[in-house]
């Protein structure tokens, strides 16, 4: 279904122009006919049980076709598709035939990740949060933008630190900046079979989460016969940054 075009100033190159839709994640990554609501962000948070697992039913109209926003001119949109998206969705879907083929109790999956270009994956993760944030994000932080436009580049500031894991029960979160309490400066992004989790200034290692800031070097790694990951699975049935509760855990059941 198509989304038409808005003028707008595009988040990557920055110029007033013409609005491509922008599938976030990529469309090819199973987000063609996704179905979905637009909610107030203050009414999810204070009523996120009652729409989770109370069948509260949202005011807007369900839209289809997938989930995204105006975010990147046209030409943006086709750098990042002819630089990026495949190897994403490549990614996407080794990930999601693994927890498809495996006991849905399991908790965490080691595969090996040695013919998945890291570089490209990790600077669509990038494009990713800055197609989901406001303008305001880049302008804090225009290295990220540097990033994701140089293909070639591998220079990121230790100040931004990502981890990622694998999900496919709960609810999406949307990657948009938060600033918490415990964990600082966060954003994160789910949509199946990822979680992305952007962590800003902060030098403590999220420990639950596989980190995956090293992407960035693989142009040092490339060349290796096999190069493993392990990936925990977690759900996110709450719109709350880096809360794994599982639905038991939620409702208070043993």
């Amino acid at each position: 279904m198509s989304k038409g075009i808005k003028i707008g100033k595009c988040k990557l190159c920055l110029e007033t122009k013409e609005l491509n839709f922008e599938h976030i994640p990529p469309r090819s990554a199973f987000n063609k006919d996704t179905k979905y609501y637009i909610l107030d962000r203050t009414e999810y948070y204070q009523k996120a049980k009652e729409y989770t697992f109370e069948n509260l039913k949202p005011k807007s109209r369900k839209e289809q076709g997938g989930i995204g926003q105006f975010s990147f001119c046209f030409d943006c949109n086709g750098f990042l598709g002819s630089n990026y998206v495949r190897t994403y969705k490549k990614f996407a879907q080794i990930a999601m035939n693994i927890i498809l083929s495996n006991n849905n109790n399991a908790k965490a999956f080691e595969f090996d990740i040695s013919d998945i270009n890291l570089l490209k994956f990790l600077k669509q993760i990038t494009a990713i949060f800055i197609a989901s944030n406001k303008h305001s994000f880049i302008e804090s932080y225009p290295e990220l933008l540097e990033f994701v436009k140089n293909e070639k580049s591998t220079k990121l500031s230790e100040r931004f630190r990502f981890y990622m894991y694998l999900n496919n029960e709960g609810q999406n979160r949307s990657g948009h900046i938060h600033f918490t309490n415990l964990f600082g400066t966060v954003c994160e992004f789910t949509y199946r079979p990822f979680g992305f989790v952007l962590s800003i200034d902060n030098p403590k290692r999220i420990m639950q989460l596989s980190e995956i800031t090293n992407f960035k070097h693989y142009e040092k790694i490339k060349m290796v016969d096999k190069l493993p990951i392990i990936l925990n699975k977690y759900p996110t049935y709450y719109p709350f940054p880096l809360d794994y509760r599982t639905e038991k855990e939620l409702n208070g059941r043993p």
